[in-house]
C-alpha cells in the first residue's frame, strides 16, 4: 500500500497553528473547530514522521524542524498568493506587480527611498515586498516567485544570477555615556567583559565578527542573539548593550543618538542583488536595481558621515 501524502488542508493548518501558537487560534483563523485543527496537526505529524511543536501551558512551540518546514511552507501560500492577485489584475487590465524579496533590515532601511525614486520616475508597477530570512529570500528568486532579490552571503546556485550591491564596514554601536564612548577606535580587547548583542547565527553574520575576533582571546558577554540586524542596533538604542553592525542596520535607529566607533579588526558586510536566470525582463528591472544601488550607498554615506561627527 502506498504511503499517503500531505494534502494541502495540513499547509493551511499548521501555517495558522505557526502564525497563532494554538490550534484555537488556528481554527478561528481557518474558520474551523478546534478538533478539526488538532485532527489535522496529528495527521500531519503522522505523515511526516517527526512532531512539529511541543505542548507548554496551552501553547504549541514549534520544533526546529517545523520552522525549517513553515519557511518552505510560505514560499507555497506566497505563490498561491501572487497567482490569486496575478489572475485578478488581469481581470480588471491593472498594471504588472513586481515582487522584491529582502531581508528585513534593508526593507526598513534601502526600500522606502529606493521605491520612492523608481516611482518618481514615472514606473507603474505596482510592488510587492516580501521581507525573509537570506534562504529565503534566495528560495523565493530561486523558484521565480520573486523577480528581484536583496541579500547576503549569496552561494552560487543554477538559476539564479547576481551582482554586488555594496559592500559596508561594520560599526562598534553603543548608546550614549557607555564607557567604550571616549574611545576614538575600538579594538577586539575592549570588548572583555561587555554586555554585547549578537548577530544572527543561522545567517553566518555573528560568524564574520567571530572570526575577525578569533585569536584576540576575547570573552565578552553575549545578553542577545538577534536575527534581524536592525533588532540588534534597537537593543543598543534602549541600553540593552553594544553590537558589531553595518550601516544599514545602524540607519534605522541613527536618530536615537547612537554612538559609532571604528571597529578593529576590519569587518566587512557584502549585499548582492539576485534574480532569476532566463527570466525576460518586463518590468525595467535594471531601472529598480539602480534605484536600490543608488540608495544603499547613500544610506552608507549618511551613516559614515554621522560616525565622523
Amino acid at each position: 500500500m502506498s504511503r499517503k501524502s500531505l494534502e494541502f488542508r495540513h499547509l493551511e493548518a499548521f501555517r495558522a497553528i505557526m502564525r497563532s501558537g494554538t490550534a484555537t487560534g488556528a481554527g478561528a483563523m481557518l474558520g474551523i473547530s478546534q478538533p478539526a485543527v488538532s485532527r489535522l496537526l496529528s495527521q500531519m505529524e503522522a505523515l511526516v514522521g517527526f512532531p512539529l511543536f511541543e505542548r507548554v501551558h496551552g501553547r504549541l512551540l514549534p520544533t526546529v524542524t517545523a520552522q525549517a518546514l513553515h519557511e518552505e511552507t510560505e514560499r507555497i501560500f506566497t505563490g498561491i498568493e501572487e497567482i490569486a492577485a496575478l489572475t485578478e489584475r488581469l481581470r480588471i487590465q491593472s498594471p504588472r506587480r513586481v515582487v522584491i524579496a529582502s531581508l528585513p533590515t534593508l526593507t526598513l532601511s534601502i526600500l522606502p527611498g529606493a521605491v520612492k525614486a523608481w516611482r518618481e520616475a514615472g514606473r507603474r508597477e505596482t510592488l510587492s515586498v516580501h521581507s525573509r530570512t537570506a534562504g529565503g529570500v534566495l528560495g523565493l528568486v530561486a523558484s521565480r516567485q520573486a523577480d528581484i532579490g536583496i541579500a547576503v552571503g549569496v552561494p552560487a546556485i543554477p538559476g539564479v544570477r547576481s551582482t554586488p550591491l555594496a559592500r559596508t564596514r561594520a560599526w562598534c554601536v553603543m548608546a550614549p555615556g557607555h564607557a567604550l564612548a571616549a574611545k576614538h577606535v575600538v579594538r577586539a580587547p575592549d570588548l572583555e567583559g561587555q554586555s554585547f548583542i549578537a548577530l544572527s547565527r543561522e545567517e553566518g553574520r555573528q560568524a564574520v565578527v567571530d572570526e575577525a575576533l578569533r585569536g584576540s582571546g576575547v570573552r565578552f558577554h553575549e545578553t542577545v542573539e538577534c536575527r534581524m540586524t536592525a533588532g540588534a542596533v534597537g537593543m543598543v538604542a534602549a541600553g540593552v548593550g553594544i553590537t558589531i553592525a553595518d550601516a544599514f542596520s545602524i540607519s534605522v535607529y541613527l536618530e536615537r543618538g547612537l554612538v559609532l566607533r571604528p571597529f578593529e579588526p576590519n569587518v566587512i558586510f557584502e549585499y548582492r542583488l539576485i534574480w532569476p536566470e532566463e527570466v525576460r525582463d518586463t518590468f525595467g528591472r535594471a531601472a529598480l536595481a539602480q534605484a536600490i544601488r543608488q540608495e544603499a550607498k547613500r544610506v552608507v554615506e549618511y551613516v559614515a558621515g554621522a560616525a565622523a561627527e
